[in-house]
């Protein structure tokens, strides 16, 4: 009732009458805040002496953050606290890697498995986890992880103290999931879950991307709070440009084919391009089918590799857009998925999918049939733009 506010403010000499006539409704609003400010007409044990609401503004002030009250008379009112995003209390999940640990948010976190050998597949030198019936790529953190300068081995705090695992059970995986794509960090030890703080960075170091700050245990051991998904997709990216050389130039008499790489996953997208690439081919990505038509709109291409589910514009979408283009149609596309039933194999082919491949992929298998629809389509053919 802000009338009601204003004459208890009059009283109570906060504002004048001149004032209280010229103030808007979020100013008035402003006054219940106020130390021993209250529109109760008795006091009682829980109301009328003014100290709740001052209370609860004085310990967002002190954490930088605000209140805000808005209000509908005969229908209520919202009260509104902002809080700075770092400062946050959040449930994490806390992991050991040798005597050093990390913590990740629990509701980046899918669920958390210890594998059976059944259930782990290998192509080349990528492991994958069968999980719910698709293969999830699996990555270890402590290789994904890079520091700057040797960490010493230390002995963990208390908080980080364990009941040992039995030697015959596998590491146990992280599932995380973006969008349409599932992932799997390898992780030493899970050691607990809290409801923490995460604090800032300080403005002297510049963190990785992939962190959110620090929290501390509470024997005051202080570990990083990690994004565990853009942990994969940076490192990953770095490594694979590190250890991987550049293909050798192509002779200037003989045209490089290129090939468009259509997938959501960073990760996946980069796996497949560097096998590319070491095989001689060119290679350009989109994460999706509306970003890959914006590529062939600007540059040639000779055949297009594309995923099933991704945001945007998915497989199927790319497929319809790609046939009923008279250039585009010219194209070769090949879907490499993680759906290997016959029903979307059926619908990709009907819509002009030149062959279909499921993930993982066998290189020795995918990388000929590649070599073979080029042959075949460009054997006295240039490449197709739109």
């Amino acid at each position: 009732d802000l009338e009601k506010i204003s004459r208890k403010a009059m009283e109570k000499g906060l504002i004048s009458s001149a004032q209280a006539k010229q103030m808007s409704e979020d100013r008035l609003s402003e006054l219940i805040f106020e130390p021993g400010f209250s529109t109760a007409q008795k006091v009682t044990e829980i109301s009328g002496r003014g100290v709740g609401l001052d209370s609860v503004r004085a310990s967002l002030r002190s954490l930088k953050g605000k209140v805000q009250v808005t209000s509908i008379p005969g229908k209520g009112s919202v009260f509104t606290l902002r809080l700075p995003l770092t400062l946050t209390i959040a449930k994490l999940l806390v992991c050991l890697e040798g005597t050093s640990a990390i913590a990740l948010p629990s509701d980046s976190i899918e669920e958390i498995i210890v594998p059976k050998q059944t259930q782990i597949k290998v192509s080349g030198e990528q492991r994958f986890l069968d999980w719910q019936g698709q293969l999830v790529p699996v990555y270890r953190a402590k290789r994904l992880l890079e520091y700057g300068c040797p960490l010493p081995e230390t002995i963990p705090g208390k908080a980080l103290v364990t009941i040992p695992t039995p030697s015959h059970w596998a590491l146990p995986l992280l599932i995380l999931r973006r969008d349409y794509q599932c992932f799997a960090l390898e992780v030493e030890r899970v050691v607990t879950e809290q409801e923490l703080v995460i604090k800032p960075f300080g403005k002297v170091i510049s963190p990785p991307a992939y962190t959110y700050g620090c929290t501390i245990l509470g024997d005051g051991s202080i570990i990083p709070v990690i994004d565990g998904l853009t942990l994969i997709e940076q490192a990953f990216g770095q490594s694979a440009n590190s250890t991987v050389k550049p293909p050798k130039a192509a002779p200037k008499n003989k045209t490089v084919p290129t090939i468009l790489a259509i997938d959501d996953s960073t990760a996946l997208r980069r796996t497949l391009a560097l096998s590319l690439q070491k095989s001689g081919y060119k290679v350009l990505q989109a994460k999706d089918g509306q970003e890959a038509l914006e590529k062939l709109a600007q540059s040639p291409v000779h055949l297009i590799v594309c995923d099933l589910e991704m945001p945007n514009m998915n497989g199927f979408e790319f497929l319809n857009h790609h046939r009923q283009d008279l250039k585009l149609s010219k194209i070769p596309v090949v879907m490499l998925t993680s759906r290997g039933n016959d029903k979307h194999r059926k619908l990709a082919t009907h819509l002009g999918a030149t062959a279909y491949f499921s993930k993982p992929y066998i290189e020795q298998e995918f990388l000929p049939a590649l070599k073979n629809i080029l042959h075949q389509r460009y054997a006295k053919k240039k490449a197709v733009s739109i």
